[in-house]
């Protein structure tokens, strides 16, 4: 088969994807207290600012945001289309059949043989 090659900016998407995820994890610590804040004035059954419920919704801002770079990224990337169409499944198509048939002429010939002898 003939294949393309491959750009080189598919090289970089690692390091893309640990800078997003660490520009993740800096946002999540910088709005953990104000988040935190803004809960504890919209709901009465808070709990008090601990080191755990910290440690909780910065984790669950992290993976908030992680979420929502991961589908701003799927959004922008362009898709690849798909190189089948259908004169190539056609022309498979036929290839398969024919070698289907010529192993099954090939076998027939191969238990006259063993018959004759």
């Amino acid at each position: 088969m003939n294949k393309k090659k491959e750009s080189r900016g598919k090289a970089f998407w690692p390091v893309l994807g640990l800078l997003l995820a660490i520009s993740a994890g800096l946002l999540a610590w910088v709005f953990t207290n104000p988040t935190i804040d803004f809960l504890k004035k919209n709901l009465r059954s808070f709990p008090p600012a601990t080191p755990t419920v910290t440690l909780i919704v910065g984790v669950i801002l992290f993976a908030l945001l992680i979420l929502i770079f991961s589908l701003l990224v799927a959004i922008a990337v362009p898709k690849r289309k798909s190189d089948v169409n259908e004169a190539k499944l056609v022309k498979e198509r036929s290839e398969m059949v024919r070698a289907k048939a010529a192993r099954k002429i090939h076998q027939r010939e191969i238990n006259r043989q063993n018959k004759a002898r």
